[in-house]
């Protein structure tokens, strides 16, 4: 059973990287997970790491965490009073 519905906008942390790397989601697919349950295959975009500018990463719902309140202000859509710890 999933916990946590993801949206366009969100910050997320794959926890399949070696090092916390803050994305945004760019898109979300529901699909059916089998046994009535259902995800969300997500595209997200760095704000920052290894990648040249435009690399999308694919994940599920289950191997992302939202990125928590203290994050870096990496974009325009970032609210200042969530950019605590930087």
């Amino acid at each position: 059973m999933r916990t946590t519905v993801y949206q366009v906008g969100d910050e997320v942390v794959p926890v399949d990287l070696p090092r916390r790397l803050v994305c945004r989601v760019e898109a979300t697919d529901e699909v059916d997970v089998g046994g009535g349950a259902c995800g969300q295959i997500l595209t997200l975009r760095p704000l920052d790491g290894p990648w040249e500018q435009g690399t999308t990463l694919l994940r599920l719902d289950n191997a992302v965490r939202p990125a928590g309140r203290y994050v870096c202000d990496r974009g325009p859509s970032r609210r200042p009073s969530m950019a605590a710890a930087c």
